[in-house]
């Protein structure tokens, strides 16, 4: 019996306890799970980064101005489409702001007579720049019309086979027409001013009496006329039949 317990304490200390799966032995680390692994990358990550546009700044030599290309699209444009677009809050105001200007400011007028001055120098094939030294182009822009505008109009000639402008003065097409080379030669011996003043006038006087047309005789108007005539011509040889 003594040999039998001796037996099975020995097999109880040759067998190694069973260690637990939960309990984390000495010096060693906890093993975290996958779920706790991508929840600590994830708050350990940035934000994530803005979304590369297709728009690209060009800078034109030619034009001294950025242009933008977008590079999906093949498209191009002059205005910024990454800039957002004024409010409307923004144009009501500037359009308030515009009306509410008092009527008595006006735009400075020196701008205009200078750029009147400019188109007078032109038209005269003087260099614009050089406008203001003559002092017959100012006595010109204010003896010249003025559009509805407040700005001043100007009227040019220019020569149709040089492409350079003319004085007002000089030859027109209409100087070689038949009527004008007829009055030329008219000029040497009559007065072709007064003839003309008189063909205006009769023209005139003309026109105020074909308002007043006479009235259309009647058929016992014209027998009436008939028989007046013969009696006419009765009388003329009446001495032949006495």
């Amino acid at each position: 019996m003594s040999t039998t317990l001796e037996s099975k304490a020995k097999s109880k200390e040759s067998s190694p306890e069973p260690s637990s799966s939960t309990e984390p032995t000495e010096g060693t680390e906890p093993v975290a799970s996958s779920e706790g692994t991508e929840a600590a990358t994830s708050s350990e990550e940035t934000e994530p980064p803005a979304a590369q546009t297709a728009w690209q700044a060009i800078f034109s030599p030619q034009f001294n101005a950025y242009y933008f290309y977008n590079s999906e699209t093949q498209e191009t444009t002059w205005v910024n489409p990454l800039q957002p677009p004024e409010s409307a809050a923004g144009a009501a105001t500037t359009s308030e702001a515009s009306t509410s200007q008092t009527p008595g400011t006006q735009p400075d007028p020196s701008v205009p007579h200078y750029t009147a001055l400019q188109n007078a120098a032109l038209a005269q094939g003087i260099d614009p720049h050089l406008a203001y030294l003559d002092p017959s182009l100012a006595a010109s822009t204010s003896s010249s019309s003025v559009d509805p505008s407040g700005l001043p109009s100007f009227q040019a000639k220019f020569n149709a086979r040089t492409g350079q402008f003319a004085a007002m003065d000089s030859r027109s097409p209409a100087h070689l027409s038949e009527y004008e080379r007829m009055k030329r030669m008219s000029e040497v011996f009559f007065d072709m001013a007064a003839w003309e003043q008189n063909l205006e006038q009769e023209r005139a006087a003309e026109a105020e009496g074909g308002e007043k047309k006479r009235k259309r005789p009647s058929k016992k108007d014209l027998e009436r006329f008939k028989q007046q005539k013969k009696l006419k011509k009765i009388a003329k040889t009446a001495w032949l039949r006495t």
